[in-house]
């Protein structure tokens, strides 16, 4: 028997147990439009920016053209694995060609699997739409003297400083501890790289807040860069003169496009008209989760995304073992909601489904995790000791058309070893993910410590 086709039975065979393990294959999609021929390649995803709009039509009277913000994503398939070992040439090994050994398959399928699940699931922390993540947030309220924080647009977004009645400097030893009211515990006051991505938004009373806004990056510890949680800067929903929705402040769920001078006067939060403002960052800490929080930490979850329209079919939800074990025993699911944990087939990590999601358990290092804030020593602006924040994991609740991934075999091909009498077995595997700007509400996430 011909050995020559070794490679390509390898690589199919090991792509397809992929697919029935890899949590990628269950979560994520494939609709984007292109070939992939070679590394960094691009493929295209098309999505649009803002709502439809249904006016009332009147007989004699011209109808009002509404404007669509399109957005064309490109996915780059910017990773590159490959395989490349050996096989002595022995006459044994034409007597099971064609049944390749099961071992072999196995070890590379699941570290293949392994290495995608692990990119995919990275989505979590950096792709979710601000305002859908689940924690504990740090919350400072204004003083209603200075101004605690202020916003100023930009040409993609926004600025956003804060503290700005203490110095404005880097060095943390400047910026004091703050009491968060939502634990009681005292928190570094500044920013902190693990916001990047989280949401923010400022704050006069509970009731008067800005809409949450995308910190897209960190200048100093008391300076930010935001932007709208799709990246937009237009669209029929923007103030005119300002590149971030709901500069005029709204109830936390309603934000008008003008206040009463219909645009003319200055915005609460834009321009620094009016002092005390206050900020909250979203889930800046993890939350506890054990079985006694999980069942509501979930519905939560799910509430995000009913809050964006998402479609019920399709959402899946990614835990790690011990989310999992917590999960089955939740109170809530005894004694006949827990069967709903064990009765489908396990594929693709999917262990069941509850609360509207397909459960997926991701295990080893799947599991995307990230610090929390850091803890100050006092409440005082000068040189104190911080303490790294508490490590949590992000669990990903999402619909399948939150993250496109694309991938490909490159190649495959059996050679002759230098100086041995054995040949190498070579494959090379391309992919690349994205998650369309718009697609960003399609996922919420929890970060839970335990």
């Amino acid at each position: 028997m011909n050995l020559s086709n070794f490679g390509e039975q390898f690589s199919s065979k090991v792509l397809a147990k992929v697919y029935a393990t890899a949590v990628m294959e269950a979560i994520a999609n494939k609709d984007y439009q292109g070939e992939i021929k070679k590394p960094g390649d691009r493929v295209n995803i098309l999505s649009f920016l803002n709502e439809v709009e249904l006016g009332d039509y009147a007989v004699g009277t011209d109808m009002t053209v509404s404007q669509v913000v399109d957005a064309e994503d490109q996915l780059i398939v910017e990773k590159k694995k490959y395989y490349d070992f050996s096989l002595d040439r022995l006459e044994d090994l034409f007597t099971y060609a064609d049944n390749i050994p099961d071992t072999l398959i196995e070890q590379h399928a699941q570290k293949l699997a392994e290495t995608i699940d692990i990119y995919v699931l990275d989505a979590a922390g950096t792709d979710v739409k601000a305002g859908n993540w689940i924690g504990t947030n740090f919350l400072v309220t204004g003083n209603g003297q200075g101004t605690e924080a202020s916003l100023v647009t930009t040409a993609t977004g926004g600025t956003i400083t804060i503290i700005a009645d203490r110095p404005a400097t880097s060095d943390a030893g400047n910026v004091p501890g703050i009491e968060n009211p939502l634990d009681g515990i005292v928190y570094f006051g500044g920013f902190q790289s693990v916001d990047l991505y989280k949401g923010i938004r400022l704050v006069s009373t509970r009731s008067l807040v800005s809409p949450w806004y995308r910190i897209s990056g960190v200048t100093s510890s008391v300076v930010v860069t935001v932007t709208e949680w799709d990246e937009a800067v237009t669209g029929p929903d923007f103030a005119e003169n300002f590149t971030l929705r709901g500069v005029f402040g709204g109830d936390g769920i309603t934000f008008p496009k003008y206040d009463d001078d219909k645009g003319r006067g200055n915005a609460p939060f834009a321009g620094n008209s009016a002092g005390g403002f206050g900020w909250e960052v979203q889930a800046a800490i993890a939350t506890s989760v054990s079985a006694s929080t999980i069942f509501d930490q979930v519905t939560l979850l799910a509430e995000k995304l009913d809050e964006g329209n998402i479609p019920m079919s399709d959402r899946k939800l990614t835990l790690s073992p011990s989310g999992m074990t917590a999960l089955r025993q939740a109170s809530e699911l005894q004694p006949t909601g827990i069967a709903d944990l064990y009765k489908e087939t396990v594929l693709n990590g999917k262990t069941g489904r509850i609360g509207g999601f397909d459960v997926h358990m991701a295990t080893g290092a799947r599991v995307s995790f990230r610090a929390g804030r850091s803890t100050a020593a006092a409440i005082e602006p000068t040189d104190s000791t911080l303490t790294a924040g508490n490590r949590g994991n992000l669990f990903l609740a999402n619909h399948t058309g939150f993250v496109t991934f694309a991938e490909k075999w490159s190649e495959n091909r059996v050679v002759n070893a230098e100086r041995q009498f054995a040949k190498l077995y070579q494959g090379l595997f391309l992919f690349g993910k994205k998650v369309p700007r718009e697609r960003r509400k399609f996922a919420s996430v929890l970060f839970g410590s335990q």
